[in-house]
């Protein structure tokens, strides 16, 4: 039980919107997905246990902007994001980790925990 209540502590579920369709066909442009935000940077066994699941990525320079991608590869303290739509995220320029490499996993804002369709939520 404690090791439970120590996640919860660890982290708070917030709102997004997918802005694009890099994420194509898991989450559409305009889908509202609940997210946990991390509150400290994430274990190595976390990282681990996480991958292949959606997350929310800020990168240093890019302050502010958030992107939704998918988790595929963990390597010690680095990760690998794509985008689910192939096609579709080098329209969008690329934004994952084909366009710049590995990124530190303090990166990691967050991690999907559900999704719902457009207009779902009255919130």
């Amino acid at each position: 039980m404690r090791v439970v209540e120590g996640i919860l502590r660890l982290f708070s579920i917030e709102r997004a919107e997918v802005k694009g369709l890099s994420m194509a066909p898991t989450l559409r442009d305009g889908q509202v997905i609940w997210v946990r935000m991390a509150k400290v940077p994430l274990s190595r066994e976390y990282l681990e246990k996480i991958r292949g699941r959606v997350v929310i990525v800020e990168r240093d320079e890019m302050p502010g902007i958030l992107l939704i991608k998918r988790l595929e590869k963990v390597h010690g303290d680095l990760i690998w994001i794509e985008g689910d739509n192939k096609d579709a995220s080098l329209l969008e320029l690329q934004n994952d980790s084909r366009k710049f490499d590995w990124l530190s996993s303090q990166t990691i804002k967050g991690v999907a925990v559900r999704k719902f369709s457009r207009g779902s939520l009255n919130a």
